[in-house]
C-alpha cells in the first residue's frame, strides 16, 4: 500500500515456519517461481530468491495487487557474495563473539555501543548470496542452517585470517568466524575470496 514499508517479520507465515511469497499485496517471480518478499516500501522491493539453481538471464515479474509488471530480464549466478555493511559505510556488518557491534568508536549511538576488534580475537562477519551450503536447505522455511562445501579465503590488512566456521544461519544471510590476525590500530580492508568471486570492506582495529 501507498505510505507505507513492510518487513516479512510481520507476516502471518511466520507462525507455519515459512517465509512470506506477498507482502501488503506485493509478491514477485523470478525464472517463473514465486520468490520470498522480504520488505516493500512505495518504491522498493527486496526479496530473497528461491532454491532454483537455473543460472543465467531470467525473467523478473512483480505484481501489486490486480497488477503485474512486464517480465524484464536479469542476470541470475549461483553465487554473488557481499558483505552487509553498516548504514552508508564501507564497514562490514560484524560483531564480536558475545554480540556486541564491531566497530570504529564513533559510530557508536546511544544503546549502540561500537567496539575495535583485538589481534588474536574471533569476529563474526554477516553478509548474502555466497551460494548453497552443504546438506539441504529447505524450499519457503523460515529457519536455515548449513555450512558452505569450502571456507572462503580472508585477508584482513592483508593478511591471512584463519575462517572458523562459513555458512547460512537464517534465510539468506550468511556468517562468518574469523580470527583477527596480527595489526596495528586502525582502519583495516578485509577481503573475502569465495572461488573466484570477492567481496571486500572495512573493519576497526585496536
Amino acid at each position: 500500500p501507498a505510505g507505507t514499508s513492510l518487513v516479512w517479520s510481520s507476516a502471518p507465515d511466520f507462525a507455519q515456519n515459512r517465509m512470506p511469497t506477498t507482502l501488503g499485496g506485493v509478491s514477485v517471480k523470478i525464472n517463473g517461481k514465486p520468490a520470498y518478499v522480504y520488505f516493500v516500501s512505495p518504491d522498493q522491493v527486496n526479496v530473497l530468491a528461491g532454491l532454483d539453481t537455473t543460472t543465467g538471464t531470467v525473467n523478473v515479474e512483480v505484481t501489486n495487487g490486480s497488477q503485474t509488471s512486464d517480465p524484464f530480464p536479469v542476470l541470475k549466478n549461483a553465487a554473488s557474495p557481499s558483505f552487509f555493511y553498516f548504514g552508508a559505510t564501507s564497514y562490514v556488518a560484524a560483531t564480536h563473539a558475545n554480540g556486541s557491534l564491531l566497530g570504529p568508536t564513533y559510530m557508536s549511538a546511544p544503546g549502540f555501543p561500537f567496539t575495535p576488534a583485538k589481534p588474536g580475537e574471533t569476529i563474526v562477519l554477516y553478509g548474502s548470496g555466497f551460494g548453497i551450503t552443504l546438506g539441504s536447505l529447505t524450499e519457503g522455511a523460515a529457519t536455515q542452517s548449513g555450512a558452505l562445501p569450502n571456507l572462503p579465503a580472508v585477508t584482513i590488512g592483508g593478511k591471512t585470517a584463519t575462517v572458523a566456521f562459513a555458512g547460512v544461519v537464517a534465510p539468506g544471510l550468511y556468517q562468518f568466524n574469523v580470527v583477527v590476525p596480527a595489526l596495528t590500530s586502525g582502519e583495516a580492508a578485509i577481503q573475502m575470496r569465495n572461488g573466484t568471486l570477492q567481496t571486500i570492506g572495512l573493519i576497526a582495529i585496536e
